[in-house]
């Protein structure tokens, strides 16, 4: 039952789940039209102008609706599915499921296709010779709406996405879903805290039953079924097959199914902030690089990793959850080893251009002075050391 529900969860919030839903409104809505038109309808006055009666006059209209929106739908995501591509690619393709999930691009697929189906339905109730057929009530009006409101949304469509694309707006996406990932994290349940003392290493462990990326483990839920006292592999991390990534406690076996509480895929995942900073790191050394020579896109990418940085030594950090007696230690990233690993790649490409340089050594003064206000005095050193490698004066 348990696998069921994250199964659906999952679907819910895929990108498919909106437009589908929509999708099968406008489906429901010509099926009740049809079934009227069977039993037999008396419009009110206000509505009986715009009921076409005519057969021929329903089937002209309604492959006319079906075609034009149908054109426009392929025309539309075929040049904006290029446009992304090309200003995508340039820096980061990771960056692409921020924007394919953006709800209203869900909701003009949906009415797209929703308008499609609801008037190719339509014809086939009407394609009956003349004597057979009853025609459905607003069989027309109700296409005709249905296809200006897609084209309304089409123009929209255009206005949002010429904006969206832009790097600074992608940017922007990737900052605030990491830092959103950053809030979720001292929003958990339970006692939070960061053990430096080595794991347990005794007790079974569960191997990967294939290679992939690690994400969407269920911390609190491994804590309530019991057993498990660690996550091996870092969340968001590749795991190979055969890998350990459950450690069960002594005289706890690991032969029990845990696939409801993690999923490994092809794909990274985007709901672990280390893998934000990661995106924004790569966003500022592709713009570096002599093929895009953009130093203001570095720049900008290096402010908002500052920025989460500081919101991450307010939030704070743990590597253990404890509820109800039940400890879980988790393999995460310490702000040390992300300080240390994102700057090593900013300092390798930007350290030779000046305002890159100055940027990373504000930047380094910045997150040291946040650790230090928060208490965390191996993140301030650690801040400090990155700068003095920076100016020459470390090793």
């Amino acid at each position: 039952m348990r696998t069921f529900f994250v199964h659906g969860r999952s679907l819910l919030r895929s990108i498919a789940s909106l437009p589908a839903l929509i999708f099968l409104i406008f489906v429901g809505i010509s099926c009740v039209q049809l079934a009227v038109a069977s039993d037999g309808y008396t419009l009110p006055d206000a509505l009986r102008r715009l009921d076409l009666r005519d057969l021929d006059t329903i089937r002209t209209s309604l492959a006319a609706v079906i075609t034009g929106v149908f054109t426009l739908t392929i025309f539309a995501y075929t040049m904006i599915m290029n446009v992304l591509d090309r200003s995508i690619s340039s820096y980061s393709p990771r960056l692409l499921p921020l924007i394919l999930a953006e709800r209203y691009h869900q909701e003009i697929l949906g009415v797209g296709a929703g308008t499609i189906a609801h008037s190719t339905i339509l014809l086939l109730g009407v394609a009956a010779p003349p004597e057979a057929v009853q025609p459905p009530p607003l069989a027309v009006a109700s296409a005709s709406f249905f296809a200006v409101s897609s084209l309304i949304l089409f123009i929209y469509f255009i206005h949002r996405v010429s904006r969206s694309i832009h790097v600074n707006a992608l940017l922007y996406k990737s900052y605030r879903h990491t830092a959103s990932c950053l809030g979720e994290q001292g929003k958990r349940s339970g006692r939070l805290s960061w053990s430096e003392s080595s794991p347990p290493t005794e007790g079974d462990v569960l191997l990967a039953n294939r290679c992939g990326y690690l994400n969407a483990v269920d911390f609190d839920g491994l804590l309530r079924r019991g057993g498990v006292t660690e996550v091996v592999v870092r969340p968001g991390a590749f795991v190979y097959f055969g890998d350990p990534l459950f450690r069960f406690r002594s005289g706890h076996s690991a032969g029990g199914s845990l696939e409801a509480y993690y999923a490994v895929s092809e794909n990274e995942p985007i709901d672990v902030a280390a893998v934000g900073f990661k995106h924004l790191v790569e966003v500022a050394i592709k713009a570096a690089s002599p093929a895009l020579n953009d130093p203001a896109t570095s720049l900008t990418a290096i402010h908002y990793l500052v920025q989460l940085f500081e919101l991450w030594a307010g939030v704070g950090c743990f590597n253990t959850i404890e509820i109800d007696g039940r400890t879980l230690r988790i393999n995460a990233w310490s702000p040390q080893e992300l300080i240390e690993t994102t700057f090593a790649e900013l300092r390798r490409y930007l350290s030779d251009d000046p305002w890159g340089r100055a940027s990373i050594g504000d930047g380094l003064k910045r997150i040291e002075r946040a650790f230090q206000a928060a208490g965390n005095q191996a993140a301030a050193a650690t801040a400090r050391l990155e700068l003095a490698r920076l100016t020459g004066q470390g090793t």
